[in-house]
């Protein structure tokens, strides 16, 4: 594959998307210990040898036909913010959810909010944000450690190993999840579904024009106690943890629009496919790999943490059987715009129609250090910006035995005093665990 090409048809949907509202992703680590800045800009320096994709920015075309190509000079910026209150890190996140990439000029910049500086104390909060027109959750967490390693070694070591350009994921796809009539069966049935679910939505998304649309995140954490006991439970009720996170969200969506009655919630979930690509792309590439498929969960008075848990997984596990997700994704070519234009209705059409806008992007277990060098490595936090369909983001990534949640919402579809009450009832259904599934 050559530096430059044609954007792919899910790349396109984010850039169009993108041209609208904000569309990032942002990962957080914590490193204890004397940070230089230089180190930090060297670090950036080995993630552009590494990876063609950070070396490449949009080139639109005038909105036709735009490609991926190589940046003239390309950067990755690196920005130093002391840190002048409690929860500085929090407030720089909320900046780089809200803040758009110049797409021709680069797809990622990196944030230093710098704590206690020149004291036995010091630490950083190290943020990477990438543009999604390039990139998921698992990319964004891989680059982000990489970021870390580059960072502590010495100025001598290794050149880093160049990776070569890599087809996009939907080029990818196995040809038996390909097709139109197959994709269309698909999403057809999907919206019969779904409407006749009548699922309820968090928030009103049209107080909030598409391209004043902006994202916030409120920050919770399952320590390492709580977070073992959760997994412990979900074992012996046979559900996954995802599943029990999903769960929680749809009751919480209930006891938020429609408390102490029966209904049902949608609730997006990104599935990760590289295993199932042909060929299947290195677990630390750079791309998009996790679809999303839609679920319908009941809330009410009935219905338990288990019960609700059960129903994701099933759905999930039926929809992966069917191939849903790579179908989904290979679909993308069908009905991608082919203008800014009639992106902007379609954009608007689907916002307006949907039967879900609450997604739970768990990335599982991340493999992360706990220690480089003589750093101590902590508090890593995932956070993904909303557009069209989606008003609150649940991003949930699991390391250094504990769990970290971003309720990333979009401000004004939910209040910051909202998104703080929603928060705290999708933990208080995560505690409220019986000792069945019944």
């Amino acid at each position: 594959m050559q530096d430059t090409r044609p954007l792919s048809p899910s790349e396109r949907w984010f850039w169009l998307i993108d041209n609208i509202s904000p569309s990032n992703c942002s990962g957080r680590v914590r490193i204890h210990g004397r940070v230089t800045l230089r180190q930090l800009e060297r670090a950036a320096d080995a993630l552009l040898d590494e990876y063609p994709l950070l070396r490449s920015g949009v080139r639109d075309m005038h909105g036709s036909n735009p490609e991926i190509a190589p940046v003239p000079d390309p950067e990755i910026p690196v920005f130093r913010l002391p840190a002048r209150a409690s929860g500085a890190w929090l407030h720089a996140l909320n900046s780089e959810m809200a803040t758009p990439f110049e797409v021709g000029e680069g797809l990622a910049r990196i944030i230093d909010v710098v704590s206690r500086e020149d004291t036995s104390g010091e630490y950083h909060d190290i943020i990477l944000t990438i543009s999604h027109v390039i990139a998921d959750g698992r990319s964004l967490m891989a680059v982000l450690r990489k970021l870390v390693e580059y960072a502590a070694a010495e100025p001598d070591a290794e050149p880093v190993a160049k990776r070569a350009p890599v087809p996009p994921a939907d080029d990818l796809i196995p040809q038996g999840a390909r097709g139109f009539w197959r994709y269309a069966y698909l999403t057809l049935t999907d919206q019969v579904s779904g409407r006749l679910r009548k699922p309820r939505r968090l928030g009103e998304m049209s107080v909030v024009p598409l391209e004043e649309r902006r994202t916030r995140v409120v920050h919770r954490v399952l320590d390492g106690a709580r977070l073992r006991a959760l997994v412990e439970d979900c074992k012996k009720s046979e559900v996954s943890v995802h599943g029990a996170l999903a769960g929680a969200v749809a009751l919480a969506i209930g006891d938020t629009v429609n408390p102490g009655a029966p209904g049902v919630a949608g609730i997006g979930s990104p599935v990760d496919f590289r295993d199932e690509l042909d060929p299947a792309p290195d677990a630390d590439e750079i791309g998009i790999y996790a679809p999303v498929l839609a679920g319908f969960v009941k809330f009410g008075p009935a219905e338990s943490l288990w019960k609700a848990a059960r129903s994701v997984k099933q759905q999930l596990d039926r929809g992966v059987k069917q191939r849903r997700h790579l179908a989904t994704m290979s679909g993308m070519r069908y009905g991608t715009p082919k203008t800014m234009e009639s992106a902007r209705k379609t954009i608007e059409m689907v916002d307006r129609r949907a039967t879900w806008n609450v997604s739970v992007t768990n990335l599982g277990r991340v493999e992360f250090p706990v220690a480089v060098g003589s750093w101590q490595i902590s508090d890593l936090t995932f956070g993904a910006s909303n557009s069209c369909v989606s008003g609150l983001t649940v991003a949930v990534v699991t390391a250094h035995d504990e769990m970290a949640l971003g309720f990333c919402y979009v401000d004004g579809v939910l209040s910051a005093g909202e998104a703080e009450a929603f928060a705290d009832r999708v933990l208080a259904r995560l505690e409220d665990r019986p000792e069945s599934w019944a």
